[in-house]
């Protein structure tokens, strides 16, 4: 497990502090709560190509074993190297 740091404004922390009192946990449990929802939730959105951002990201960073190359600066070279 991983430390992270970041600053919040005094209003976002109390509301973080007031939800956590809510459901009954600690602050940090709160927030890697609210992390993990959002990003599961954008993770999973579909782009215009009707992939996830999810299935976009394996692509766009797949290994060098992988037939497709990585990074791509734009879906369109994407697209093309897909179709090669």
């Amino acid at each position: 497990m991983t430390t992270l740091s970041f600053k919040a404004t005094d209003d976002l922390k109390n509301k973080i502090v007031l939800l956590a009192g809510q459901k009954g946990i600690n602050v940090s449990a709160t927030i890697k709560l609210l992390l993990t929802q959002a990003l599961k939730k954008e993770l999973g959105r579909v782009t215009e190509n009707g992939m996830t951002v999810m299935e976009e990201l394996a692509i766009i960073y797949s290994d060098e074993h992988d037939k497709v190359y990585g990074p791509f600066k734009t879906v369109k070279g994407l697209i093309k190297s897909l179709k090669e």
